[in-house]
């Protein structure tokens, strides 16, 4: 008698119900919250349709030919609202700004046919769009290489013959800082018009290889000699480098030893050796004995951070030689926005983006308090964000448990000082004579500046019959004098606009009611003002935020601009 023997397929001990089976339930569970897996109704998951799976998987797995030159690939998917470009609008003027090329001239947009691409036609067609990809590409050699715009075109094709579609995109080669790099924004839309899904590992390892392969087909393998100095510059260097990264993989339970180091040439294991003391020094690592060392938990945070100030102060020694301020090291002071009662006024001499990826901005202001001070203001709207010259001023976070613990900044005066001081309008100057608190200033850089147009400003005013001198030589104020100067402003601006838009000005007064189409905006001496266009005339109301979203939108303002409600099908209400 034969015995039938019928295999069941599956696991060893796996059974329905089992512990076993929860147990993978729980971890299906938890990849599928973190969004490793693919949500039921998600079009956007890219789990399944993801481009880039094959190649990305081997690059992420280290299965890539040795000897490449090293490239930093930095990528971040950007979602775009519906119906409001005005932050991918933002990123593609800033990425083209002043001073980015070698001529010191502003950046200009090319693809992979045209050296010069018009950025509006293109966000134009990506009207529509959820998200837009955005990279950086910064190869360690790129200042050897004879050209990185066929390089970025070379790497684009590559892509495309990875991802099995064409792709829209558009690049500016920066050249402002020590390490040239490119910047890349891609539509989200592949070649049929439906969402571009690029697998995680093509994005954070595929892509990188793929730039590494061509800067090494131009340049030649990596010799050693310039290799070794390479790793000469990172040993002593105050920052998280590729030498760190190496030593904490083979940290364990907070110790490394050295002799369980993988073999390497005579050359990186005395870089390694180099470093551990570099770390000692720093106070992050030490040797408990003879190839024994304790590595400090914080090593790679408080090193990323110690590069973040290196680059802090270089940005503002760069700053202040380029707005001709003459200030010593010891009067720089970088804002803490984690205090939530600290607060600095003065005028912006730079700005620009502390994460040009996530487009979060920096501003160096020039202090009433005689310093120059580093900010961090966090992502700006567009319509938020001060130019060279303006007077601001950035205070704390809300609270000392504001996760973002990122500066606020409020434009004090859209005008430049020196513009202040004979303006028709209530300036920023005149708030501060006639309030009860005015801001502190030391005597001496910017805060002696601003004391010598406040003595200009009283006399100016004085000229105008605007403001007296007491016996006790006290300056008096006419009464209602900021209203008197703003509404004169308004008046004059009007009557210059109506020429310029062919309308007509209708002056408002307190409390009127004002319906029509927001257009845009203009900056007086008085501030921000909206034009507001109704059939063939128009009105000035003070400008507020809000306002940005409503653009082309019917609204109706009561009271000035307390009150703000939209009529019609565009625009959001309010």
């Amino acid at each position: 008698m034969t015995d039938h023997f019928i295999p069941r397929l599956g696991r060893i001990g796996w059974k329905r119900g089992t512990r076993l089976d929860r147990y993978v339930n729980r971890v299906m569970h938890a990849a599928n919250k973190a969004g490793h897996l693919a949500k039921s109704g998600s079009s956007f998951s890219g789990s399944r349709s993801a481009r880039g799976a094959a190649f990305g998987t081997l690059a992420s797995a280290g299965f890539v030919a040795g000897g490449r030159r090293r490239v930093v690939v930095k990528a971040r998917i950007a979602k775009l609202k519906p119906g409001d470009l005005g932050a991918a609008r933002a990123h593609l003027r800033y990425i083209q700004r002043d001073g980015v090329t070698r001529e010191g001239k502003p950046g200009r947009l090319y693809d992979g046919f045209s050296d010069d691409v018009d950025g509006a036609g293109f966000l134009e067609e990506a009207e529509g769009d959820r998200h837009q990809f955005r990279f950086i590409v910064s190869a360690e050699d790129a200042a050897e290489m004879a050209d990185l715009k066929l390089f970025i075109r070379d790497l684009m094709q590559k892509m495309e013959e990875d991802l099995g579609t064409r792709l829209d995109w558009v690049a500016v080669d920066h050249f402002n800082t020590g390490h040239p790099h490119t910047h890349i924004v891609v539509r989200g839309k592949d070649d049929r018009g439906e969402d571009l899904v690029i697998a995680r590992d093509y994005m954070s390892h595929g892509i990188r290889e793929r730039a590494r392969e061509l800067v090494t087909l131009e340049l030649g393998p990596e010799i050693e000699g310039d290799f070794a100095r390479k790793l000469d510059r990172e040993i002593e260097a105050d920052r998280f480098t590729r030498l760190d990264r190496a030593l904490l993989k083979e940290v364990h339970e907070g110790f490394l030893v050295v002799s369980a180091l993988p073999s390497s040439d005579p050359e990186t294991h005395a870089a390694y050796m180099g470093r551990l003391r570099k770390l000692e020094k720093l106070g992050l690592a030490m040797e408990r004995r003879t190839g024994v060392w304790e590595v400090s938990d914080e090593a790679e945070s408080k090193l990323k951070q110690l590069g973040g100030r290196e680059v802090v102060i270089k940005t503002m020694h760069r700053v202040v030689r380029e707005a001709g301020i003459d200030r010593p090291t010891g009067g720089f002071a970088v804002f803490d926005a984690g205090s939530s009662g600290s607060r600095i006024v003065g005028r912006v001499a730079g700005l620009g983006l502390s994460d040009e990826l996530n487009d979060k901005h920096y501003l160096v202001v020039d202090g009433t308090d005689g310093r120059v001070h580093y900010a961090d203001v966090g992502r700006i709207p567009p319509e938020l964000v001060p130019e060279k010259g303006m007077i601001v001023s950035v205070g704390g976070a809300n609270s000392a448990s504001d996760q973002e613990r990122r500066a606020r900044v409020r434009i004090l005066s859209y005008l430049p000082l020196e513009k202040l001081i004979d303006a028709n309008g209530a300036t920023w100057l005149d708030k501060q004579i006639v309030s009860a608190r005015r801001e502190v200033m030391k005597q001496e850089h910017f805060g002696a500046e601003l004391e010598g147009a406040l003595a200009r400003r009283r006399r100016w005013l004085i000229s105008q019959g605007l403001g007296t001198n007491a016996a006790d030589g006290i300056f008096q104020p006419a009464p209602n004098l900021l209203s008197r100067l703003r509404d004169q402003e308004i008046r004059q601006t009007g009557l210059l606009l109506s020429k310029k838009l062919g309308l007509t000005f209708n002056e408002i007064s307190d409390g009127e009611q004002v319906s029509g189409t927001y257009k845009r905006a203009v900056e007086l001496a008085s501030g921000k003002f909206a034009i507001i266009e109704k059939a063939r005339e128009f009105s000035l109301v003070p400008w507020q935020k809000a306002l940005e979203q409503l653009r082309e939108s019917r609204i109706s303002i009561v009271d000035g601009i307390h009150k703000v409600r939209v009529h019609g099908e565009s625009g959001p209400s309010r």
